[in-house]
């Protein structure tokens, strides 16, 4: 079975998707008063932009290289890792605050849930 030309085209659009939502998080990210409800939207537009990307990713990888899916413990500890990534990076937005660690995680695991999800 030959590799599909619309693999790459689904791969392409879904790269320029994400690259789309990550250029308007960061727009929102460098605003001087911050509006954290529409960053979180934004996280979580970009975090479903990232997830659709890494599957067309991987299928066009599997394609080229007849690799197979990921192991489940493997993606859990990739969830995990994408979790911690987003509570910093919100940490880091608020000016890295004491005492925010527990909202901050919860709010990422959320996003990450959301993303996921959808």
């Amino acid at each position: 079975m030959g590799l599909r030309p619309e693999v790459f085209v689904e791969y392409r659009s879904a790269f320029a998707e994400f690259a789309k939502k990550a250029r308007q998080a960061r727009s929102l990210m460098a605003a001087s008063n911050p509006d954290w409800q529409a960053i979180d939207a934004a996280l979580i537009a970009l975090e479903k932009a990232r997830v659709n990307y890494n599957h067309h990713r991987d299928v066009l990888a599997q394609k080229l290289l007849s690799f197979s899916v990921r192991p489940a413990s493997d993606s859990i500890q990739l969830e995990a890792n994408r979790v911690r990534e987003i509570a910093e990076l919100r940490w880091e937005l608020a000016g890295k605050p004491n005492g925010t660690d527990e909202e901050n995680w919860f709010r990422a695991e959320d996003i990450v849930r959301r993303a996921t999800a959808a």
